[in-house]
């Protein structure tokens, strides 16, 4: 199922993406679901939290374990 995603932090923040799971990778950056929502747009998007550890330029990689 697609839901309407809003980022929250990073390099991504606030922009509006499509998510179908718990996870988000937005530009090499990892976002996690979180429970909060918002409107926008005459709808209604989950929340989607920044990892930090998790941008390409932390040097992702199994050791922050962001595979």
């Amino acid at each position: 199922m697609e839901i309407a995603a809003i980022l929250r932090g990073g390099p991504g923040d606030s922009q509006s993406v499509v998510a179908t799971g718990r996870q988000v990778v937005w530009r090499s950056c990892l976002y996690e679901m979180t429970s909060d929502r918002v409107m926008r747009g005459g709808g209604e998007g989950r929340v989607y939290e920044h990892r930090p550890d998790c941008c390409e330029p932390f040097g992702r990689g199994a050791e922050d374990r962001c595979e």
